[in-house]
């Protein structure tokens, strides 16, 4: 049989505290997040902004390709728009120190609670999206190191694969239960082959399987 393009990963915290989060904060040190501060800031992509409040913002995602024009498009003509099929929103935390999900603690749950709300509030307004038409989740491993949740429609199921999405409000839950539950928790999730990240954490275990002879 052919090798296949993913590895399926099992992150233990030591392996994230080892070879992970190095890398992690490579990416922020080497200034490829700085996008994220002018999207944040409003200095980008003003013309996607759906809500914007001290502790975070909702954006129209640039992978929602079917949405009409913002820069063009009055906002009224967005309500039930035939584009709204794809809806893909994210809220972005303007928070410091949260790259993933790893780094939510308990005292971030009112922001938390409060993207769900806002969201799903501007969600129904702008496009007339019902809140249970809505999926609320989280990636890991995200596709950028700034903490950001998505919001699609339950027909849409791009990224939600079980081995890399987490609902909302199952995280909250289990925050709720422990703060440090991302923190001590095994992470399952799948790495395309030959990858940064795949490359680092295939070297970290094929170390670990040589000192364990």
């Amino acid at each position: 049989m052919p090798t296949l393009g993913y590895v399926l990963i099992q992150e233990t915290p030591q392996m994230y505290m080892t070879v992970v989060r190095p890398y992690i904060q490579s990416i922020a040190d080497g200034g490829s997040l700085n996008w994220i501060t002018n999207v944040i800031d409003l200095r980008k992509e003003k013309e996607r902004l759906l809500y914007n409040c001290d502790h975070f913002i909702i954006n129209i995602d640039t992978k929602w390709r079917s949405h009409p024009p913002p820069l063009t498009t009055a906002r009224e003509l967005w309500h039930n728009h035939p584009s709204v099929e794809d809806l893909h929103c994210l809220a972005i935390t303007k928070l410091p120190g949260i790259a993933s999900l790893r780094d939510l603690r308990r005292e971030h749950i009112p922001m938390l609670r409060s993207m769900i709300a806002e969201g799903l509030k501007v969600i129904k307004t702008v496009y007339g999206v019902e809140n249970n038409q809505i999926r609320v989740f989280i990636h890991y491993q995200p596709q950028f190191y700034h903490f950001h949740v998505h919001f699609t429609r339950l027909e849409n199921e791009v990224g939600c694969s079980c081995e890399k999405g987490h609902l909302l409000c199952d995280v909250i839950q289990n925050l709720e239960i422990d703060s440090d539950f991302y923190e001590k928790r095994t992470i399952a999730y799948k790495l395309k082959r030959g990858t940064p990240l795949e490359k680092i954490v295939e070297g970290y275990l094929a170390g670990c399987n040589e000192s364990a002879k």
